[in-house]
Protein backbone atom coordinates (compact mmCIF):
# COMPACT_ATOMS: atom_id res chain seq x y z
CA UNK A 1 0.00 0.00 0.00
CA UNK A 2 3.11 2.60 0.71
CA UNK A 3 3.94 1.83 -3.03
CA UNK A 4 0.76 2.66 -4.03
CA UNK A 5 0.64 6.25 -2.10
CA UNK A 6 3.85 7.02 -3.35
CA UNK A 7 3.05 7.26 -7.09
CA UNK A 8 -0.08 8.94 -6.25
CA UNK A 9 1.69 11.46 -4.75
CA UNK A 10 4.31 11.34 -7.78
CA UNK A 11 0.93 11.90 -10.09
CA UNK A 12 0.30 14.87 -7.89
CA UNK A 13 3.67 16.40 -8.24
CA UNK A 14 3.54 16.02 -11.68
CA UNK A 15 -0.16 17.32 -12.41
CA UNK A 16 1.46 20.60 -10.45
CA UNK A 17 3.62 21.35 -12.61
CA UNK A 18 1.45 20.59 -15.36
CA UNK A 19 -1.08 23.21 -13.88
CA UNK A 20 2.31 25.58 -14.12
CA UNK A 21 2.49 25.24 -17.44
CA UNK A 22 -0.82 25.58 -18.39
CA UNK A 23 -0.74 29.48 -16.48
CA UNK A 24 2.26 30.31 -18.47
CA UNK A 25 0.78 29.33 -22.18
CA UNK A 26 -2.93 30.84 -20.94
CA UNK A 27 0.08 34.20 -20.51
CA UNK A 28 1.63 33.28 -23.43
CA UNK A 29 -1.97 32.86 -25.60
CA UNK A 30 -3.30 36.48 -24.43
CA UNK A 31 -0.44 38.30 -25.67
CA UNK A 32 -0.21 36.39 -29.02
CA UNK A 33 -3.68 37.83 -29.54
CA UNK A 34 -2.95 40.71 -28.64
CA UNK A 35 -0.46 41.06 -31.17
CA UNK A 36 -2.67 39.56 -33.73
CA UNK A 37 -4.14 42.62 -33.05
CA UNK A 38 -1.47 45.03 -33.69
CA UNK A 39 -0.82 43.28 -36.90
CA UNK A 40 -4.29 43.21 -38.22
CA UNK A 41 -4.57 46.29 -38.04
CA UNK A 42 -1.15 47.15 -39.82
CA UNK A 43 -2.61 45.40 -42.48
CA UNK A 44 -5.79 47.51 -42.70
CA UNK A 45 -3.80 50.50 -42.96
CA UNK A 46 -1.25 49.01 -45.38
CA UNK A 47 -3.87 48.48 -47.94
CA UNK A 48 -4.20 53.22 -48.13
CA UNK A 49 -1.48 54.85 -49.88
CA UNK A 50 -0.49 56.94 -47.18
CA UNK A 51 2.39 55.11 -45.15
CA UNK A 52 1.68 51.86 -46.77
CA UNK A 53 5.57 51.11 -46.63
CA UNK A 54 5.29 51.89 -42.70
CA UNK A 55 2.30 49.85 -41.81
CA UNK A 56 3.88 46.68 -44.35
CA UNK A 57 7.46 46.96 -42.29
CA UNK A 58 5.16 47.10 -38.91
CA UNK A 59 2.62 44.19 -39.80
CA UNK A 60 5.82 42.15 -40.29
CA UNK A 61 7.13 42.80 -37.02
CA UNK A 62 4.07 41.90 -35.29
CA UNK A 63 3.87 38.55 -37.39
CA UNK A 64 7.69 37.75 -36.65
CA UNK A 65 6.54 38.35 -32.48
CA UNK A 66 4.21 36.00 -32.86
CA UNK A 67 6.27 33.56 -34.75
CA UNK A 68 8.14 33.73 -31.43
CA UNK A 69 5.19 32.94 -29.31
CA UNK A 70 4.04 30.14 -31.00
CA UNK A 71 7.45 28.97 -31.25
CA UNK A 72 7.43 29.28 -27.20
CA UNK A 73 3.54 28.16 -27.04
CA UNK A 74 4.55 24.94 -28.84
CA UNK A 75 7.49 24.23 -26.58
CA UNK A 76 5.46 24.43 -23.67
CA UNK A 77 2.66 22.32 -25.07
CA UNK A 78 5.65 19.38 -25.11
CA UNK A 79 6.39 20.30 -21.54
CA UNK A 80 3.01 19.67 -20.45
CA UNK A 81 2.45 16.95 -22.61
CA UNK A 82 5.35 15.43 -20.56
CA UNK A 83 4.05 16.53 -17.09
CA UNK A 84 0.97 14.64 -18.10
CA UNK A 85 2.47 11.36 -19.07
CA UNK A 86 4.29 11.30 -16.05
CA UNK A 87 0.99 11.73 -14.24
CA UNK A 88 0.12 9.16 -15.88
CA UNK A 89 2.64 6.38 -15.17
CA UNK A 90 2.12 7.30 -11.58
CA UNK A 91 -1.60 6.91 -11.91
CA UNK A 92 -0.99 3.96 -13.79
CA UNK A 93 1.63 2.66 -11.42
CA UNK A 94 -0.97 3.11 -8.14
CA UNK A 95 -3.51 1.54 -10.00
CA UNK A 96 -0.73 -1.69 -10.08
CA UNK A 97 0.13 -1.02 -6.89
CA UNK A 98 -2.94 -1.09 -5.30
CA UNK A 99 -4.19 -4.50 -6.90
CA UNK A 100 -1.13 -5.80 -5.87
CA UNK A 101 -1.58 -4.28 -2.32
CA UNK A 102 -5.16 -5.74 -1.65
CA UNK A 103 -4.68 -8.78 -3.02
CA UNK A 104 -8.17 -8.65 -5.12
CA UNK A 105 -9.85 -7.64 -1.69
CA UNK A 106 -11.21 -4.45 -2.55
CA UNK A 107 -14.47 -4.86 0.94
CA UNK A 108 -13.07 -1.83 2.44
CA UNK A 109 -14.90 1.14 2.03
CA UNK A 110 -11.79 3.39 1.69
CA UNK A 111 -10.61 0.52 -1.30
CA UNK A 112 -13.12 1.10 -3.17
CA UNK A 113 -13.16 4.83 -3.30
CA UNK A 114 -9.49 4.91 -3.82
CA UNK A 115 -9.84 2.47 -6.64
CA UNK A 116 -12.31 4.82 -8.12
CA UNK A 117 -10.37 7.85 -7.84
CA UNK A 118 -7.66 6.21 -9.66
CA UNK A 119 -9.84 4.98 -12.60
CA UNK A 120 -11.55 8.42 -13.25
CA UNK A 121 -8.43 9.89 -12.59
CA UNK A 122 -6.96 7.98 -15.73
CA UNK A 123 -9.40 9.15 -17.89
CA UNK A 124 -9.06 12.66 -16.69
CA UNK A 125 -5.12 12.95 -17.90
CA UNK A 126 -6.16 10.99 -20.67
CA UNK A 127 -8.51 13.49 -21.96
CA UNK A 128 -6.07 16.31 -20.36
CA UNK A 129 -3.34 14.59 -23.06
CA UNK A 130 -5.11 14.90 -26.47
CA UNK A 131 -6.23 19.08 -25.19
CA UNK A 132 -2.14 19.48 -24.83
CA UNK A 133 -1.61 17.84 -28.05
CA UNK A 134 -3.77 20.00 -29.97
CA UNK A 135 -3.08 23.47 -28.37
CA UNK A 136 0.36 22.54 -29.29
CA UNK A 137 -0.66 21.64 -32.91
CA UNK A 138 -2.17 25.12 -33.20
CA UNK A 139 0.84 26.80 -31.82
CA UNK A 140 2.86 24.76 -34.67
CA UNK A 141 0.01 26.17 -37.31
CA UNK A 142 0.08 29.93 -35.96
CA UNK A 143 3.97 29.60 -36.42
CA UNK A 144 3.76 28.75 -39.64
CA UNK A 145 0.96 30.99 -40.60
CA UNK A 146 2.38 33.75 -39.19
CA UNK A 147 5.93 33.83 -41.93
CA UNK A 148 6.60 36.92 -43.12
CA UNK A 149 5.73 38.76 -46.97
CA UNK A 150 5.33 41.92 -48.27
CA UNK A 151 2.28 40.97 -50.63
CA UNK A 152 -0.79 42.45 -48.60
CA UNK A 153 -3.43 40.00 -49.89
CA UNK A 154 -0.87 37.26 -48.52
CA UNK A 155 -0.37 39.42 -45.39
CA UNK A 156 -4.29 39.67 -44.93
CA UNK A 157 -4.63 35.63 -44.74
CA UNK A 158 -1.78 35.04 -42.86
CA UNK A 159 -2.80 37.46 -39.97
CA UNK A 160 -6.44 35.76 -40.78
CA UNK A 161 -5.37 32.30 -40.31
CA UNK A 162 -2.60 33.09 -37.48
CA UNK A 163 -5.64 34.51 -35.95
CA UNK A 164 -7.77 31.38 -36.10
CA UNK A 165 -5.05 29.22 -34.80
CA UNK A 166 -4.19 31.39 -32.09
CA UNK A 167 -7.71 31.62 -30.97
CA UNK A 168 -8.10 27.92 -31.18
CA UNK A 169 -4.83 27.44 -28.88
CA UNK A 170 -6.27 30.25 -26.37
CA UNK A 171 -9.23 28.24 -26.22
CA UNK A 172 -7.02 24.93 -25.67
CA UNK A 173 -5.76 26.32 -22.80
CA UNK A 174 -9.10 27.34 -21.16
CA UNK A 175 -10.18 23.84 -21.37
CA UNK A 176 -7.14 22.40 -20.37
CA UNK A 177 -7.53 24.66 -17.03
CA UNK A 178 -10.84 23.06 -16.21
CA UNK A 179 -9.66 19.82 -17.08
CA UNK A 180 -6.33 19.91 -14.96
CA UNK A 181 -8.35 21.56 -12.14
CA UNK A 182 -10.47 18.84 -12.15
CA UNK A 183 -7.59 16.02 -12.29
CA UNK A 184 -5.99 18.10 -9.68
CA UNK A 185 -8.55 17.48 -7.42
CA UNK A 186 -8.85 14.08 -8.06
CA UNK A 187 -5.59 13.50 -7.51
CA UNK A 188 -5.54 15.08 -3.95
CA UNK A 189 -8.95 13.47 -3.00
CA UNK A 190 -6.73 9.94 -4.05
CA UNK A 191 -3.24 11.46 -2.15
CA UNK A 192 -5.18 11.88 0.85
CA UNK A 193 -7.00 8.04 0.44
CA UNK A 194 -3.54 6.36 -0.23
CA UNK A 195 -1.83 8.14 2.73
CA UNK A 196 -4.92 6.91 5.12
CA UNK A 197 -4.57 3.58 3.97
CA UNK A 198 -0.69 3.42 4.07
CA UNK A 199 -0.89 4.69 7.45
CA UNK A 200 -3.35 2.17 8.69
CA UNK A 201 -1.34 -0.73 6.97
CA UNK A 202 1.47 -0.16 8.27
CA UNK A 203 0.06 0.66 11.71
CA UNK A 204 -1.82 -2.60 11.43
CA UNK A 205 1.57 -4.47 10.77
CA UNK A 206 3.66 -3.01 13.75
CA UNK A 207 0.32 -3.78 16.29
CA UNK A 208 0.42 -7.20 14.61
CA UNK A 209 4.17 -7.54 14.89
CA UNK A 210 4.80 -6.26 18.77
CA UNK A 211 1.68 -8.46 19.65
CA UNK A 212 2.88 -12.05 18.30
CA UNK A 213 3.38 -14.67 20.93
CA UNK A 214 5.78 -13.94 24.02
CA UNK A 215 8.12 -16.23 25.49
CA UNK A 216 7.20 -15.85 28.89
CA UNK A 217 9.46 -16.88 32.33
CA UNK A 218 8.25 -19.86 33.98
CA UNK A 219 8.87 -19.76 37.62
CA UNK A 220 10.62 -22.72 39.09
CA UNK A 221 8.26 -25.57 40.29
CA UNK A 222 8.55 -25.88 44.58
CA UNK A 223 10.40 -28.78 45.95
CA UNK A 224 7.76 -31.30 47.41
CA UNK A 225 6.92 -30.83 50.45
CA UNK A 226 7.10 -34.72 51.67
CA UNK A 227 10.36 -35.23 50.64
CA UNK A 228 13.37 -34.65 52.67
CA UNK A 229 16.04 -32.49 52.10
Amino acid sequence: MLAAADAVFDAERALRLAADTVDELGDLAASSLRVLDDAATDAFYAHQEERRDFHLESAGDQLARLRNRSGLMNELGEDLTRHLTAAGSAIERAGDELARGIDGDDRDTDVRALRTQIDILTEVVTLARTVAEQITRHAQHAAESAAATDALMLLDSRVHHAGQEVTRADEGVSMMRSVIESAQSRARTSAALAGSLSYAATHTSRQSWSSGPQQTHQPDKPADPGIAI
